[in-house]
């Protein structure tokens, strides 16, 4: 008869459970009697009371809440109704100064754009201040602001905002939805919940348009209050865990409640929020129509929220046309009658008495069986723990002695089983690791060889240096068969491993044959071959010259695990056996030796191509160099040789038409006046060119020396005026009085404006072509700033499409094509970019079809200490 032994855990469980279970049956069962009692009486006396209260208290703080919004809105309207009659005040009293207050003009602030609403500008900054203080004065408004009709100006109180929108552009107030319903009004109105565009939170606004003297609408001002504030002020409100409160407008539209906010909705969108009226229930439907009706002002009603009966209380806010709704759920209402009842009070601390007693009584019990019952096993546990604690420091060779049969035993003997196991695996271990530090030594090698033929020659000496090998090949793929690049049969092989190479190749090892090294390129696997002499797949007069006895082949791979060739190992001098583990790594040996091969030949490669594209390139330089110089050396000649004679032919027609020699008849009139004008005109071609070979040659000698430019631009713009005489066409000036000196040749500058002029005229039917300078901080080249002058030619002209800007500024380039060849040869701007350039500035142009074109360059102001300097343009 086999007796069933009882385990420690059972007679732990049998020993906790006979002690402990019948005193805590009998604790809970008193203790849930008591309670049950008093959660009845509790009931009964109190939740029809607290009902009748919680009603009264939702319907009074409804009606508080709703007041106090009301005086709130009720102010915010005083505030923009005061700013409003300021500004038509203010407005009328105009014209005003700019101010340095920053404004935001759509549908993005510009120099120009601000140049061009200068007195809307002005105004808009005579707001701000007053704006800056009605805002501070009340909490609920975040920011106010004024935006104008006619310019699409708008001033905030905060100039921060023009930040934000900077990154968000274009912006247009006008197309906001507080200017366009305060514009439609005509009144002070609130307007629905939308995405502010600044604080992309959600938002309403209170706006008022303003007038002029003639009733004329201005523009409007706007205070925003975001629903963000109002929403943290509602849920301050004590209405329990479970309860909220939340702000429904005139159309049913939830704007405020604990969950709602912007999300993903743009600024530019209208928002769309919850609709009461549009609610699947029907009770909602019941109590939305109700509290937006009329004839009400106040109310209460039961409906299910989220499944539960839960109470809503509702009061108007008759300034924006509001409703404030209060929810708590109906259990709530009634949960303080379980919480505050004195008898369930009494019956918890009897309760809590009772149990502390039973408590001390088991816990005194089940230590003093507990000391008796663990003294049976506490000294096996002390040699378990023992022996464990000395696999845990590293003596896996220790063991723990037999402790018995039961779970303790079956315990030590499972731990001697693992200090067993974790001896072999940390050996293991150790030995891949010294694989490891050997494959990475031997990669280290290779990767610093950068010569094919000297790498293909260390890889077989490495691997019988590291891997204890006594023989290796390489074998690399070429074409459509194998090829031996490389042997190594030790120091005193050296003899037999160059036969054996000539031998091998002499019967090339075919891709698609049947030998072993076809099928470990094909197949992609090692093979450990140990009868070579009797094996169908090995080449005879290969094996004849080698005599091995046992050998292993393995694939090596490439970037794109393709067979790039094979490694041959074998042990014939030590005679050692080849097992698995040394064809594994040799596996890995050939897949880091393959990248490093392709990495060789690749460097190989690219260094050859790089070589010869350097000698091409070197000599195409050359011959470009010599070519343009030949080219600038013969426009320089040509274009002397050609004013001699255009010089004599213009100054003998002049002297003609001044009819010296005598009277002319109008038809010689006519035909001189034709010679002189285009032989004038060729004559400018000629300088063009001239000027252009100079440069390219570096014969152009700059005088570089403080200039006057506002004398320079004077003479300049008078010389254009003759360009005009005869088109509706104005040439302005717009240059400060105090335009300091720049460092320049003063010739130049004038070549250059004469330049630009001449374009703007070419291409302006009729308008105006404004010269303007101004004071900037440019960065140089040495990333520090330096202040420049920089001077701007605008017109009203066609304009130039954006995708050709770039093309302006290059020589005998025509973006208008027929219509610029009537006048010109493309080399203006050019001459005009290398001038600029050559005086230490640039030159940029700014223009769109049918908006005209703004050419600005920039130049150096002059040093305190007036020098001249000679500058040839290189």
């Amino acid at each position: 008869m086999v007796s069933r032994r009882m385990s420690i855990q059972q007679k732990i469980l049998a020993l906790l459970l006979g002690l402990a279970l019948p005193p805590l049956v009998l604790a809970g069962w008193l203790g849930l009697s008591a309670l049950d009692r008093a959660r009845e009486t509790a009931v009964d006396t109190g939740a029809s009371a607290l009902r009748d209260q919680a009603e009264q208290v939702l319907l009074t703080r409804a009606a508080d809440k709703a007041r106090f919004y009301d005086l709130g809105l009720n102010a915010v309207e005083q505030q923009v109704g005061a700013v409003a009659t300021y500004a038509t005040t203010r407005y009328r009293s105009g014209p005003f100064e700019l101010g340095p207050e920053r404004v935001w003009v759509a549908p993005a602030p510009s120099p120009a754009l601000l140049a061009r609403h200068s007195q809307d500008v002005a105004f808009a900054q005579q707001m701000i201040r007053m704006l800056q203080s009605s805002v501070a004065a009340n909490g609920l408004v975040s920011i106010g602001y004024i935006a104008l009709e006619t310019s699409g100006v708008i001033a905030f109180n905060d100039d921060g905002v023009i930040d934000a929108l900077l990154e968000i552009q274009p912006f247009d107030p006008r197309e906001r939805p507080w200017y366009l319903a305060a514009r439609e009004q005509g009144g002070i109105v609130w307007t629905n919940t939308y995405v502010d565009a600044h604080t992309k939170l959600l938002a309403t606004t209170c706006a008022q348009p303003i007038y002029d003297a003639q009733g004329n609408f201005v523009g409007v001002v706007a205070f925003d209050l975001l629903l963000q504030t109002i929403q943290q002020d509602l849920l301050a409100l004590d209405v329990g865990e479970a309860g909220y409160a939340m702000l429904i407008d005139e159309a049913g539209d939830v704007i405020v409640q604990p969950d709602l906010e912007a999300g993903d909705s743009p600024w530019n969108r209208p928002f769309r929020s919850e609709n009461l009226l549009a609610s699947s229930s029907a009770e909602l439907r019941m109590v939305a129509e109700a509290m937006l009706d009329q004839s009400q002002t106040y109310g209460l009603a039961m409906l299910n929220d989220q499944e539960q009966p839960a109470y809503i209380a509702y009061a108007p806010i008759p300034t924006a046309g509001w409703h404030v709704a209060l929810v708590i759920p109906a259990a709530e209402v009634t949960e303080p009658a379980y919480l505050t009842s004195q008898m369930i009070v009494q019956r918890q601390a009897q309760f809590r008495n009772q149990l502390i007693g039973l408590i001390f009584s088991l816990a005194a019990i089940i230590s003093v069986l507990g000391l008796v019952l663990s003294f049976s096993f506490t000294r096996r546990i002390d040699v378990v723990r023992q022996g464990v604690q000395a696999i845990a420091r590293g003596h896996l060779q220790e063991r723990i002695p037999p402790v018995g049969n039961d779970e303790l035993g079956e315990l030590a003997t499972a731990f001697n089983r693992m200090g067993r196991k974790l001896a072999e695996k940390i050996q293991k271990l150790e030995e891949n690791a010294q694989q490891l530090a050997a494959l990475n030594e031997v990669s280290n090698e290779l990767k610093g060889i950068l010569d094919l033929n000297q790498l293909l020659e260390r890889i077989p000496a490495a691997i019988c240096e590291r891997f204890a090998f006594d023989r290796a090949v390489v074998y690399l793929v070429e074409d459509d068969h194998l090829r031996v690049v490389s042997a190594w049969f030790g120091p005193e092989g050296l003899t037999q491993a160059h036969q054996f190479k000539l031998v091998a190749n002499s019967h090339p090892l075919l891709l698609e044959g049947s030998t072993i090294e076809a099928d470990v390129i094909r197949n992609g696997k090692a093979v450990i071959v140990d009868n070579p002499w009797n094996h169908p797949g090995v080449e005879q007069h290969k094996q004849a010259i080698s005599a091995s006895d046992a050998y292993v082949q393995v694939p090596i791979f490439g970037r794109e695990g393709r067979a790039i060739g094979l490694l041959s190992a074998d042990c014939q001098l030590s005679e050692r056996k080849i097992g698995v583990e040394d064809a594994t790594r040799l596996l890995t040996f050939a897949s880091m030796v393959g990248l490093t091969i392709e990495n060789v030949q690749l460097f190989s490669d690219l260094e050859r191509q790089v070589a010869q594209r350097t000698q091409e390139l070197r000599a195409a330089l050359e011959v470009a160099q010599l070519a343009d110089q030949r080219k600038s050396d013969f426009l320089a000649s040509l274009s002397h040789e050609l004013r001699t004679p255009l010089n004599a032919i213009i100054g003998f027609s002049t002297v003609i038409l001044d009819e010296i020699d005598g009277p002319l008849s109008p038809p010689q009139r006519e035909d001189l006046t034709s010679i002189n004008r285009n032989g004038r005109f060729l004559l400018y071609l000629i300088n063009e060119l001239l000027d252009l070979a100079r440069i390219e040659a570096g014969h152009m000698v700059l005088e570089i020396a403080p200039t006057d430019l506002t004398e320079v631009i004077d003479d300049a713009v008078d010389a254009a005026q003759g360009l005009v005489r005869e088109r509706s066409v104005q040439i302005l000036q717009n240059i400060p009085s105090d335009l300091p000196n720049v460092a320049a040749d003063g010739n130049r500058v004038r070549q250059i404006l004469l330049n630009l002029l001449s374009n703007a005229v070419k291409f302006t039917e009729r308008g105006s072509i404004i010269v303007s300078a101004t004071v900037l901080d440019e960065v140089n080249d040495q990333c520090e700033l330096q202040r420049m002058v920089v001077v701007r030619v605008s017109d009203t002209g066609i304009g130039i499409p954006a995708e050709r800007l770039e093309e302006v500024f290059q020589e005998f380039v025509q973006i208008h094509g027929q219509r610029s060849r009537l006048s010109g040869t493309g080399l203006g701007l050019a001459i005009a970019r290398k001038l600029v350039e050559a005086q230490a500035g640039r030159i940029w142009v700014e223009s769109a079809p049918g908006r005209g074109s703004t050419f600005s360059f920039s130049l150096p102001l002059a040093t305190p200490v007036a020098t001249t300097s000679l500058n040839p343009i290189a």
